[in-house]
C-alpha cells in the first residue's frame, strides 16, 4: 500500500519546502514511483525542481484540476523528472482556495482528484507542499494526504506556530477524518544552546514519539548534531532547481532523508 503525505506547517519560513522536494527525492531513490505535488501558492517547490515556467503557464495547470466545472485528469498537468514526477503550483492558487471554501465538496478535491486516483494506481507515494497558513487549501492538503510531517525550526515561533496547527486545524480534523502525524523533524539546525534547549522540551511533551531517532537530543555527543543540519548547498541546489541529491551526491544530509523516507514507509517513527 502506498502512502501520501502532506509536508506542512501554518507559519512560514521552516524549510518546509526543502523537507517537501528531498523527502520526495529520498523515497524515489529507494525505487518508489513519487510525485511531488505543490499545493503553496508561491511556488517554491516548483521552482525548486526546476520548472518555475510553469508556475504562470497558460497550458492547463493545478488550478484546472482543483475545480466544479470540468475539471482536467490530473495525469494532463503532471511534469516528469528524472527521478520523480512534479504537479507544479499555479499562480491562480489563491483563486482555488476560494473555490474551495465556497464549495460543498472543495475541501474533498485534493483527495478526489489527485490522491485517489493516483495513488497505488500511478504512483507509491504522493508528497505534498502544503501552504504555509491556515485555510481551505491547506485543509484539503491535510485531508487528502491523511498523514502529515511537520518541519520545525528549533524556534519558539515555530513551536508556537505547531501547537496552533495541531490545536486549530489538524485536532477539528481529525475528528472528521482519519489524519495520523508520522514525525517532527527539527531543520536547519546549526548547533545553538536554544536548539537544545527545545529538543529537550520536545522531548518531554506528548509529541515525544514523532521524533525520528536523528532528531534527539542523543544526537547532540555526536557529528554533525540532530536534525536537518544548516547546510548551505540546499539554497544552492534550489536556485540551480536541483534536488540535494542532484546538486551534492555527497551531502551528509542524504542520509537524513533516507531515514525520513522510512518513516513513511513504515507510517511513523515507531516502526522506522
Amino acid at each position: 500500500m502506498g502512502r501520501a503525505v502532506s509536508v506542512s506547517l501554518q507559519k512560514g519560513g521552516v524549510g518546509k519546502t526543502t523537507v517537501a522536494i528531498n523527502l520526495a527525492d529520498a523515497l524515489a531513490a529507494r525505487d518508489h514511483d513519487v510525485l511531488l505535488v505543490d499545493l503553496d501558492q508561491q511556488g517554491n517547490a516548483t521552482e525548486g525542481v526546476g520548472l518555475k515556467e510553469h508556475y504562470k503557464s497558460d497550458s492547463p495547470h493545478v488550478g484546472d484540476l482543483l475545480t466544479d466545472s470540468d475539471p482536467v485528469d490530473a495525469e494532463t498537468v503532471i511534469h516528469e523528472r528524472e527521478a520523480f514526477d512534479v504537479l507544479p503550483a499555479h499562480v491562480n492558487l489563491d483563486e482555488v482556495e476560494d473555490k474551495i471554501r465556497n464549495s460543498t465538496f472543495g475541501m474533498l478535491w485534493v483527495r478526489r482528484r489527485i490522491v485517489e486516483p493516483l495513488l497505488d494506481e500511478v504512483y507509491d507515494y504522493i508528497v505534498i507542499d502544503s501552504p504555509p497558513s491556515l485555510g481551505p487549501l491547506s485543509d484539503a492538503s491535510l485531508i487528502g494526504a491523511r498523514h502529515v510531517i511537520v518541519p520545525l525550526l528549533m524556534s519558539e515561533p515555530s513551536v508556537s506556530g505547531f501547537e496552533r496547527m495541531w490545536e486549530q486545524q489538524i485536532r477539528p480534523i481529525r475528528e472528521e477524518v482519519g489524519i495520523d502525524l508520522l514525525a517532527i523533524v527539527p531543520n536547519d539546525l546549526s548547533g545553538n544552546n536554544e536548539e537544545k534547549r527545545i529538543i529537550a522540551d520536545l522531548e518531554d511533551s506528548p509529541f515525544a514519539e514523532f521524533l525520528p531517532a536523528f532528531a534527539r537530543s542523543a544526537e547532540f555527543e555526536s557529528s554533525p548534531g540532530p536534525g536537518i543540519r544548516h547546510r548551505i548547498a540546499f539554497s544552492r541546489a534550489w536556485r540551480e532547481g536541483q534536488t540535494l541529491r542532484e546538486y551534492d551526491p555527497d551531502n551528509d544530509m542524504l542520509a537524513r532523508f533516507d531515514a525520513l523516507a522510512r518513516v513513511v514507509e513504515e507510517g511513523g517513527v515507531a516502526d522506522a
